[in-house]
């Protein structure tokens, strides 16, 4: 996706400066045709195909605002640049256009075209809403070339008319942006920044500057001197859209390598910080096991004093559960909920390796409500002198406040998954309250390097349908078996959105060199035919 969407971003920049190229040399044709004639209808289309040319210079370094949340001279300025070139040139080649008499056909043939000029005119739309002006000033523009095409003797023009036809409707598919704020969510993807309806806008003004730059090919190259300097012109434009390009994706490809560099480190502070909570968790062990009250307690099997003292150790070490059991392995107090009776863990392994004369801390799955709990758990046997009375289990949930920590000193998203299950995570729910858990990690890729490899994986991921970059790295048992998975993580939208002001100033230098470029390319272009 990061790479769909920085093409689609380069496409866009690429696209709009060849249609600048293309409606300068329309403009370029115009004045030469006007140095020979001098005459004040030349220079109408001259400046209105120039004024176009401006438009789309300096839309190629507009980046949609979703990539870009301060542009560097703003959204409203360029917009506004945008909108008065193009505006005034349509006006300015449609004045130009009324102000030029038509060559008339013969008369023979009048009659039979006289139905072309009615028929494009009728039912012109009036222009009510600022938003329509450029498709209807563009339709209109197509329209007059096309009457100028049919009621008149300059066939030759009717390509141009097709290649403003095609900016109506380009114009008109423009109009989709101002339902970027709609609630639906299907629309909203339809309209989004490069979404369906933006793709079709890009593609038909391709074709429309494909129809355009055919047509006036074929006139440039009828003189040397203005086939010489479009040459050098789009040879200029070649190597700056190559370079500008080259850069920023080797720039976008440097801060993709560090965001997973960082993604890595994070997922294992992560990791770090459970390892952590196992030695915690195991000194709280061994301390508690020790205490002289829970020795006499454990070995007269003091149900109500055991109960009393672990209830308040656990408060005190700030852990989820205590249990203490006897040299068998049955259960005789639960600190966590010492109403719950009996009950024996003479099969689970860490109680087996406490009654083996082993403290240990592990991390432990079991099923949940919503979603499997994982907790980080330690062991420790209780001995009075040198005689095993019992042993003691403690431990805490890695929880959603486990993540939110995460996130609250890097601002990345974090979960904690086990096996595949997600069973912590900073992600919310729309209620704004619960949280997305219980959902598998289907990737196969993902489960293969880190599930069954135990290896850390860093890379693209889709999460909630939203692409990410993100790192996983392994939750191992005891054995070193992995039994879950922490994600860390940040969308891949927001690496785009930091590369975008970098990639933005590249597109504007890149802008006003090219238009400084010309002019050299011009006086080159003269010294060679002035040397021939």
């Amino acid at each position: 996706m990061l790479e769909f969407r920085f093409l689609l971003l380069n496409a866009h920049f690429t696209l709009n400066l060849l249609a600048a190229l293309v409606c300068f040399a329309v403009a370029w044709l115009y004045y030469d045709a006007w140095l020979i004639q001098k005459n004040a209808i030349e220079g109408t289309k001259s400046l209105g195909f120039l004024l176009l040319s401006i438009s789309f210079v300096v839309a190629s370094t507009i980046i949609e605002q979703s990539l870009l949340e301060q542009p560097l001279l703003g959204a409203e300025t360029l917009g506004f640049i945008v909108s008065f070139a193009k505006t005034l040139g349509y006006l300015t080649l449609i004045v130009g256009q009324v102000i030029n008499p038509i060559q008339e056909l013969p008369s023979y043939r009048r009659k039979k075209s006289a139905a072309i000029l009615v028929m494009p005119l009728v039912g012109f739309p009036l222009v009510q809403v600022v938003a329509f002006i450029h498709p209807i000033l563009a339709t209109l523009t197509a329209f007059l070339y096309l009457r100028r095409a049919t009621v008149g003797l300059e066939h030759h023009l009717k390509p141009i008319s097709w290649s403003f036809f095609i900016l109506a409707i380009k114009e008109i598919s423009s109009l989709a942006s101002i339902f970027r704020t709609t609630t639906n969510i299907d629309l909203l993807k339809l309209v989004s920044p490069y979404g369906s309806v933006w793709v079709i806008e890009n593609l038909l003004l391709a074709i429309a500057m494909l129809v355009l730059g055919k047509w006036v090919w074929g006139y440039l190259i009828k003189r040397l001197e203005t086939q010489l300097f479009i040459i050098f012109t789009t040879s200029t434009l070649s190597v700056f859209l190559v370079t500008a390009i080259f850069f920023t994706s080797v720039s976008l490809a440097n801060l993709k390598k560090d965001i997973l560099h960082n993604l890595e480190i994070s997922a294992k502070v992560l990791q770090y910080s459970i390892d952590s909570k196992k030695s915690e968790v195991l000194s709280d062990a061994q301390v508690i096991s020790q205490n002289s009250d829970v020795v006499l307690a454990a070995k007269d099997q003091k149900r109500k004093q055991l109960a009393d003292l672990t209830s308040s150790m656990l408060l005190t070490k700030k852990q989820s559960f205590l249990t203490v059991v006897d040299e068998n392995g049955a259960v005789l107090i639960r600190a966590d909920d010492p109403e719950k009776i009996g009950g024996s863990l003479s099969d689970d392994r860490l109680v087996k390796k406490a009654l083996a004369n082993e403290a240990v801390a592990d991390l432990i799955t079991k099923e949940g409500v919503m979603a499997p709990e994982l907790s980080v758990r330690a062991s420790a046997p209780i001995y009075d002198g040198d005689k095993l009375v019992g042993a003691l289990v403690i431990g805490t949930r890695i929880d959603n406040a486990f993540v939110d920590g995460l996130k609250s000193a890097t601002g990345l998203d974090a979960s904690v998954y086990a096996d595949n299950i997600r069973s912590a995570t900073t992600f919310i729910a729309p209620d704004g309250k619960s949280r997305w858990v219980g959902i598998k990690e289907v990737s196969p890729q993902i489960q293969k390097d880190v599930l069954k490899e135990g290896k850390l994986y860093s890379g693209a991921a889709s999460i909630l349908n939203v692409p990410y970059l993100a790192a996983y790295m392994p939750l191992k048992d005891i054995n070193n078996n992995p039994l879950g998975m922490l994600f860390v993580g940040r969308t891949q939208i927001s690496t785009l959105q930091a590369a975008s002001k970098l990639i933005e100033q590249t597109f504007i230098v890149t802008a006003i060199l090219l238009t400084f470029s010309i002019v050299p390319a011009y006086f080159i272009s003269r010294y060679i035919i002035d040397q021939i």
